[in-house]
């Protein structure tokens, strides 16, 4: 399989290094066609994998389609329109993947005027580059499943507002990277080195999420985990104090917000 990248940045350079490194028999990529743009990270993976497996275009991405067969595009959302209207795709080669955020498939298979059947969108996080990362996909592909599978897990969405409404839950990284600052910036507060403090924080969550990741493919997993709590325990008791804070409400109405602002019905604020 060859993978052309039409745009370069960090979600597609994880991507590339994700199915470049992937131990997956199912999934081969012979070589990457990339944008030369962002020039770090295309010559990072030239450096990485070599110029054998590797080559990086120049400023026509054209050639890019022209030596793949499955395009991932990562270009900005003002870029995407003038971007596709100035390339020429084979409808019997190239499956599209679209990784802008804004885009819609029907105007993908229009400015591509490639059958519906072979346009796709997709989201993910640069986890993927370690093949930690879960994919969304619509709409759903065999193919597409396995190579995205790959890369960690991929759900495959059978509606692009599915999507849009499993997007959230990625949307939240940063909170929850402000979370774990707020931990550790306490604990510095209450005298613990700042060192011992960014540690521990970080290991402990991570053991929370391996728990997690072990029950999600149960829909009560996450149910079972809080029941798990010690009754009248201090783990038990933090739940209830910012259940009393309504801070789980504070979180849906964030994820309302980041709703209305993916589906263009408001600025996102709350």
């Amino acid at each position: 399989m060859k993978v052309g990248f039409v745009g370069f940045g960090t979600i597609a350079q994880a991507i590339a290094v994700g199915l470049g490194t992937t131990s997956s028999p199912d999934v081969n990529v012979e070589h990457f066609h990339v944008s030369q743009r962002s020039a770090s990270k295309s010559a990072s993976l030239l450096s990485q994998f070599g110029a054998s497996r590797v080559t990086v275009a120049a400023e026509d991405n054209q050639p890019i389609l022209d030596s793949s067969d499955l395009i991932f595009l990562c270009v900005l959302p003002e870029q995407m329109e003038s971007v596709l209207s100035n390339l020429t795709f084979d409808p019997d080669r190239h499956t599209l993947v679209s990784l802008v955020s804004t885009s819609k498939l029907d105007q993908l298979v229009s400015l591509t005027s490639l059958p519906a059947s072979r346009v796709h969108k997709m989201i993910c996080l640069p986890s993927v580059a370690t093949h930690d990362g879960t994919c969304l996909l619509v709409p759903p592909s065999p193919f597409l499943n396995t190579v995205l599978e790959s890369l960690g897990g991929c759900v495959q969405c059978a509606t692009e507002d599915i999507m849009t409404k499993l997007m959230i839950p990625a949307c939240l990284m940063g909170p929850y990277y402000a979370i774990l600052k707020n931990n550790r910036d306490w604990l510095v507060k209450m005298g613990v080195p700042v060192e011992d403090a960014s540690y521990f924080v970080g290991r402990t969550y991570l053991g929370i999420a391996k728990d997690a990741e072990a029950k999600c493919r149960d829909p009560k997993g996450f149910d079972d985990l809080i029941e798990e709590q010690t009754p009248g325990g201090i783990n038990e008791q933090s739940i209830k104090n910012l259940d009393k804070l309504n801070v789980f409400g504070a979180y849906d109405k964030a994820m309302d917000g980041i709703l209305e602002r993916l589906q263009g019905k408001g600025s996102g604020d709350v």
